[in-house]
């Protein structure tokens, strides 16, 4: 399934980035400037510490397509949101974004568009999301977005070494 390089939205847009260093040099900085904040709640964070790490995910975001994206703010990076894993009949939805763009309605105008493409573009009939028990302002996006809590996965994700209780919720076509 082929999916738009670029989606123009009103105060960002979702875009597949070229693979080069000035990218991932972009990448990195973003990363480096909100290791604690976005390491609070994702592992991934750590093993980002070089310009060949984040270069390797940019090609993989525009090479293998599962409709992943960049959200770009005043043409830099501020986070990304992908379906990270899909089958015939459902997608989970991954997200993050920097601390200088939270509250700004970003992300849950972000989540909606995948949302939209998971159910029309790629016939799915359930999405869901598995949100860290404490991060509460994710866990606000996905139910501003319609999403259901089914429940808690308790011990769920081990997050360095530490085990922690998650929420899933879903949305149905």
């Amino acid at each position: 399934m082929i999916f738009e390089k670029k989606i123009k939205c009103i105060n960002f847009s979702l875009e597949k980035l070229v693979s080069n260093y000035k990218n991932a040099e972009s990448l990195l900085s973003v990363i480096n400037n909100n290791r604690d904040f976005l390491g609070k709640y994702l592992e991934w964070v750590d093993s980002y510490t070089t310009t060949e790490k984040a270069l390797m995910n940019i090609k993989k975001t525009r090479k293998t397509d599962k409709c992943s994206y960049f959200i770009i703010v005043d043409k830099k990076i501020a986070g990304k949101i992908s379906f990270v894993d899909t089958d015939n009949n459902m997608g989970e939805i991954s997200y993050w974004l920097s601390k200088e763009y939270n509250g700004r309605g970003i992300i849950t105008n972000a989540l909606q568009i995948l949302i939209q493409i998971g159910f029309d573009k790629m016939q799915l009939n359930r999405i869901q999301l598995t949100i860290d028990i404490d991060n509460t302002r994710s866990c606000a996006v996905a139910e501003g977005c319609g999403f259901k809590c089914e429940g808690i996965l308790r011990k769920y994700f081990l997050l360095r070494g530490v085990p922690r209780d998650m929420k899933i919720y879903s949305i149905v076509k």
